[in-house]
């Protein structure tokens, strides 16, 4: 009776094999699909993340020409979720898209960029951004901790008003409400949500801070400059495309100046977009 009960169970549990045998399918390789496409759908930076940078080189719209390298580097560690980061240093590499000076039709002159990759870790990732702020390097030096007596000053105003308190934990405030708090090299803290600019950028809340280095928490358009603004942000078409205008003078952005990058994708998927876009301009 034990020896018939036995093989009854050992039948029950072979039932599996013989009916997938039957078929032609296979639960483990089937397993192993479905994981692979989960990890290559997920964002290596995911959507919505804020990158702060600062540019490594000039660009002018009389004198820069189209298809132009643009690079910069990342000034704060990026959280990213489940434990990873971008790190400060990082480097994004992107190009001039358009550079049309004042004059030519138009006393508006215009500069058109966007980035286009950035390192992250041992790997280039293809990267979509709009851009929510930019500042001069001046509005930079004027924003950063500056020594005093050997010491770094108690508060700060920062690029758009927010006043910080700088040290490790130390409490980031607009008006008299805690908005984040300090980290090191930055600012961590949450945007406004379901806001939108007038230069069409959606201000957005996610579970994770965003990293926002020297800019206010909910700092939006140009700062520093006489004249320069946010025509397009790139959050609309063309996706990624940034474009800034400056009415009667050129429009420059000089080594240092600093920008404020939302993510709206990135990996394989964008690079393929890309790919696609690009053959139906042709």
């Amino acid at each position: 009776m034990k020896n018939n009960l036995m093989i009854f169970c050992l039948a029950l549990c072979m039932l599996p094999t013989y009916l997938h045998a039957g078929t032609g399918q296979n639960l483990k390789p089937a397993y192993q699909s479905s994981q692979g496409q989960n990890t290559r759908s997920a964002e290596p930076i995911p959507a919505g993340t804020i990158i702060p940078i600062s540019l490594n080189s000039a660009s002018r719209s009389d004198k820069t020409g189209s298809r132009t390298v643009v690079s910069a580097t990342v000034m704060q560690d990026v959280p990213l979720g489940a434990g990873e980061t971008l790190r400060r240093g990082s480097k994004l590499t992107g190009h001039v898209v358009a550079a049309i000076p004042s004059g030519e039709g138009s006393d508006e002159a215009r500069i058109s960029f966007q980035f286009d990759q950035v390192l992250l870790g041992d790997r280039t990732v293809p990267i979509t951004t709009n851009l929510r702020a930019v500042a001069s390097p001046h509005a930079v030096l004027e924003a950063s901790p500056q020594p005093n007596s050997g010491e770094v000053i108690d508060y700060e105003i920062e690029i758009g008003g927010d006043q910080i308190s700088y040290g490790e934990g130390a409490p980031v405030m607009v008006g008299s409400q805690v908005v984040g708090t300090y980290a090191s090299h930055g600012v961590l803290a949450n945007p406004d949500q379901n806001l939108v600019t007038a230069c069409g950028v959606t201000k957005d809340s996610n579970a994770r801070p965003q990293a926002s280095w020297l800019f206010s928490v909910n700092a939006y358009g140009s700062y520093g400059f006489d004249d320069l603004k946010i025509l397009h942000s790139g959050s609309t078409d063309p996706a990624g495309e940034a474009t800034l205008t400056s009415n009667g003078k050129a429009v420059k952005l000089g080594k240092g100046s600093a920008m404020l990058l939302r993510v709206d994708g990135s990996g394989p998927e964008e690079a393929q977009a890309r790919t696609t876009l690009s053959r139906g301009a042709e």
